[in-house]
């Protein structure tokens, strides 16, 4: 049974960093890539680049909660909540 999680191509679960801007602050983020693909889906449906979305995901948070903590586990946990749903 494991060999369905443990067969997956070791570079899908490698780190990758990428640097964007937030409000012209240059940051960088580093995710899995198999998130950075599922991010830049779920960018695609919205008809925004990558960074548009991360940026607006970033400013919802900080709507919401007043600060945004552990943003790349958001990021994880929005990925997965987006494919739940689809």
């Amino acid at each position: 049974m494991c060999d369905i999680y443990t067969g997956v191509d070791e570079a899908v679960y490698r780190k990758t960093a990428r640097s964007l801007r937030l409000h012209g602050h240059v940051t960088s983020l580093s995710l899995e890539n198999r998130f950075w693909t599922i991010l830049e889906e779920m960018a695609l449906r919205e008809g925004v680049s990558i960074g548009q979305f991360i940026t607006r995901l970033y400013d919802e948070c900080l709507q919401r909660r007043g600060e945004v903590v552990n943003f790349t586990s958001l990021l994880r946990v929005a990925c997965t909540t987006y494919l739940l749903r689809r």
